[in-house]
């Protein structure tokens, strides 16, 4: 009798942490699921104590998503307080060591000796804690077959080449070999170069549950994945084109998509799209009208296109997830509010989980059988 497939998916946002403990055989509805603090909005708060304390830092550990964190660190600083990291923990600033430092933070081997101030040891798998709080429920995740894990990371860029460049940069290389979402799925040995929080994310894994397979990918391709586990956004790929839209705290991504193959992406900040530039953005961008200079020119990342764009007014769907998706509910073209397994919330997991089955041909065990490329 083959072992049954169980998958944790973890998807950390900006705003908030996202669990799903996926077991073959069960109801999606019956299987755990959380929605918790991003860890980067808990340790920007306990910054902010050692801030108001007049308390030096030590931050150790692993290289987690900056936001809120990094902001907090900077008024830290500004407050003439001093900021001590490893070399590990300063990646969560920025992805160059020279740049953390000429912030004023100092980069060091280890604690400084007989270090006065508070400590913060980053840790945003979290593994240890989640193990102990699901024995209480009788449920053993060393026996896990999968951890899959989403997580944002904009990769490492050469000196004067903006960073949102070479994250789109990046997708499109990935998808122009295969058009499909699976395509920016990776286990640890397939991680672009230079995704330090990625990295961290699997060693972490690894070192926690040394037994399970890891899957990392970011998070808005994986909530746009997730989009498919809709049985609505399903039925309408495998008749049309559906501009799948993930609004989420940081980044807003929308994606042309028939079946599973990927026609076309477009990401920017969230916090620079009001709702009118977005709707102008996404209809734009299903005409085949959007360019990805004009979209870094507003401070965004950019939009490519793998294939000629449908035309807004032939889309089978528009398709919205995310925390922010209210942003479309003015447009003039009909939005569908997609929430897989009933929670908008585990769009994100659930995309996770629908990558690991395919990478494991695993597909089946879901509730329909996905198209083909």
């Amino acid at each position: 009798m083959s072992k049954k497939t169980s998958i944790l998916a973890l998807d950390i946002g900006a705003g908030t942490k996202d669990i799903l403990l996926y077991e073959e055989g069960k109801k999606l509805e019956n299987c755990i699921k959380m929605v918790l603090p991003s860890p980067s909005l808990i340790y920007a708060e306990q910054v902010e104590e050692a801030t108001t304390a007049g308390r030096d830092l030590f931050v150790s550990g692993a290289t987690i998503g900056g936001g809120k964190l990094s902001a907090s660190l900077k008024t830290h600083l500004r407050a003439g307080c001093r900021v001590f990291m490893t070399e590990r923990a300063a990646l969560t600033v920025r992805n160059s060591l020279d740049e953390v430092a000429a912030m004023g933070i100092r980069i060091v081997p280890a604690e400084p000796e007989g270090f006065p101030g508070q400590r913060i040891e980053l840790d945003e798998i979290e593994l240890p804690p989640l193990v102990h709080f699901l024995r209480h429920a009788n449920l053993d995740l060393f026996t896990l077959s999968i951890v899959a894990i989403a997580v944002q990371d904009h990769g490492a860029s050469p000196q004067g080449v903006s960073n949102r460049r070479v994250r789109l940069e990046t997708m499109r290389q990935l998808l122009e070999k295969t058009p499909s979402p699976l395509s920016l799925v990776f286990s640890p040995e397939e991680i672009p170069r230079g995704h330090f929080r990625m990295q961290s994310a699997a060693a972490e894994c690894r070192q926690s549950l040394p037994d399970a397979q890891v899957f990392i990918t970011d998070t808005a391709p994986a909530a746009i994945y997730g989009c498919l586990e809709d049985p609505l956004v399903h039925e309408a790929a495998t008749v049309g084109d559906v501009l799948t839209v993930n609004v989420g705290n940081s980044h807003t991504m929308a994606a042309l998509i028939t079946g599973e193959r990927i026609k076309g992406i477009f990401e920017h900040h969230t916090g620079y799209l009001g709702q009118r530039k977005l709707l102008t953005y996404l209809k734009r961008f299903a005409d085949g009208e959007l360019t990805g200079e004009e979209v870094f020119q507003d401070g965004g990342h950019g939009a490519f296109y793998l294939e000629g764009a449908p035309g807004s007014s032939r889309l089978a769907m528009v398709a919205a997830t995310g925390p922010n998706r209210s942003q479309l509910s003015e447009a003039d073209f009909r939005v569908y509010y997609a929430a897989p397994a009933g929670d908008v919330m585990m769009a994100g997991p659930l995309g996770l989980v629908r990558a690991a089955l395919r990478k494991m041909q695993k597909v089946e065990l879901m509730g329909f059988e996905p198209t083909t490329l």
